[in-house]
């Protein structure tokens, strides 16, 4: 404790020495002419100094203007802060530029919408009568072909919708028949062709099958030419299709084309949405034909299930729900509310579903609003008819029950396989 006092002592005394040195310097300056000589001293430093470093500078005049500017803008580049530059770009003249970016795939749901399907069942939707109508999206910029223009030509002024596409053929030519005069020159389009398509609803017809007709393609119009149609559902409410994948590379095989379902709507809903409700419903997918039960199930042969189950395409009955339909026929009626339907447009008759149980909605397929037409070929009209074909046929050894239904505009098939006794 001793030792603090005599160092505080030490510090005041040095601090004392050194203001009293201070005044001492300063009492000179009191007078007038010392502070003068000093000021001219100073001055005189200052000169001196100005002119070794205009000596030594980049440049002889300070002043900016045109001939110093590259100077004061090599000033401006000065680093300050220590931030190192950039490394500069080394370019070798063997190094390859590298690959551009692959474009972005564009859903289909943005490209187009299915407006109708028709399922061929002798062709298993994969050719024959296959073929659906898509509505192209307005966003798509698609650029249909020319003699789709033509077709879909405003007519002119003064022509009458149904003639202004072709010229008359020249009378007494009859093609194809022997002896006759050749037939007339291919008839060509009497209106201008159209220039744009812009704010016009444009679709198209794809079929499965082309067959080398570019009417019947199988592919998308330009700009979307590498989108084919490659089959059809069985329940007519979706169609696949696949793209053209890029060449590869070399050394590499190429890639497998990946199937790409769309799903048929009337509203404006996402894919995603339709997805979840078809699931919702008991429509989520087919099995692949590579399961053993899917081969029985193509073979007409029942599958060992407890629950009703859906396998490629046919639903086989559960063991527990054919024995509960066996004991009380009339229960399935009971969970499914029918009513006589008979067509407003068309000679249409059936029995149309008025209500249904959710988990036999679910298992069977059945949505209310659709239509019973058939039943393994055979008109349905009325309730009583329909339990008296299905139980006769069962009494009588079928298993096998094909009904045909009204389903969102469109005629489908169902096909049931009850399990043997």
């Amino acid at each position: 404790m001793k030792s603090i006092p005599l160092l505080l002592y030490l510090v005041s005394a040095g601090l004392f020495g050194f203001a009293g040195w201070t005044v001492y310097e300063m009492l000179p300056l009191w007078k007038a002419p010392v502070r003068e000589a000093a000021t001219r001293s100073g001055q005189e430093d200052g000169t001196r100094g100005l002119a070794l470093g205009k000596g030594q500078g980049p440049t002889v005049d300070w002043t900016y203007h045109a001939g110093t500017a590259s100077w004061w803008a090599g000033l401006k580049e000065v680093n300050l802060i220590g931030k190192l530059p950039p490394p500069p770009d080394v370019k070798t003249d063997d190094a390859p530029p590298p690959p551009p970016p692959p474009p972005p795939v564009r859903p289909l749901e943005e490209i187009i919408e299915l407006v109708s399907i028709a399922h061929d069942g002798k062709s298993q939707g994969r050719g024959g009568y296959s073929h659906v109508i898509v509505r192209y999206k307005p966003e798509a910029n698609v650029q249909p072909p020319e003699w789709y223009m033509l077709e879909n030509a405003p007519p002119a002024s003064g022509v009458s919708a149904g003639s202004r596409d072709v010229v008359a053929a020249v009378p007494g030519r009859v093609p194809g028949r022997p002896g006759q005069r050749p037939a007339p020159p291919p008839a060509r389009p009497a209106t201008p062709l159209p220039t744009s398509m812009v704010g016009r609803e444009i679709l198209q017809k794809l079929w499965v099958d082309d067959g080398g007709d570019p009417r019947r393609s199988n592919r998308l119009w330009p700009g979307f030419e590498d989108i084919q149609l490659v089959r059809v559902a069985a329940d007519a409410q979706s169609a696949f299709f696949v793209r053209t994948p890029p060449p590869p590379k070399p050394g590499e095989t190429a890639p497998e084309p990946k199937e790409e379902e769309l799903l048929k709507t009337s509203m404006n809903l996402s894919q995603d949405v339709l997805r979840e409700l078809r699931r919702l419903q008991g429509r989520d997918g087919e099995v692949p034909t590579r399961d053993p039960a899917a081969t029985a199930a193509a073979k007409g042969t029942w599958v060992e299930v407890d629950e009703t189950t859906q396998i490629n395409g046919v639903r086989h009955i559960g063991r527990k729900d054919a024995q509960r339909f066996e004991q009380d026929s009339d229960r399935l009626f009971e969970q499914m509310n029918v009513d006589t339907y008979v067509s407003k447009t068309s000679s249409l008759k059936g029995l149309i579903v008025r209500n249904v149980d959710p988990k036999l909605a679910q298992q069977f397929g059945v949505a209310a609003g659709e239509v019973l037409l058939e039943l393994n070929g055979r008109p349905v009209q009325t309730q009583a008819q329909a339990l008296q074909l299905g139980k006769g046929d069962y009494q009588r050894g079928v298993r096998t029950f094909v009904t045909k239904w009204l389903a969102n505009g469109q005629i489908i098939e169902r096909t049931y396989q009850a399990p043997d006794r």
